[in-house]
């Protein structure tokens, strides 16, 4: 699954939905793994998407308190 082009909203919804699963009755060992995998990639996106946007909103708060 590529998470490239999904918001940040949906990918929450898909790692909520992940770690929902482990605390479900379809909860199954062999499957664990990969789930908790691809809830880790997801929350890594994640930061990494949040962490742009701070650091784009910082350059501009820089600009505008310079321009004031």
């Amino acid at each position: 699954m590529s998470t490239k082009n999904n918001t940040i909203a949906e990918k929450r919804a898909k790692l909520a939905e992940l770690l929902a699963w482990f605390e479900s009755d379809d909860f199954a060992v062999e499957t664990a793994i990969s789930k908790f995998d691809e809830a880790e990639k997801l929350a890594h996106e994640i930061e990494a998407e949040l962490m742009e946007y701070k650091n784009k909103i910082t350059v501009l708060k820089k600009r505008f308190d310079q321009a004031a």
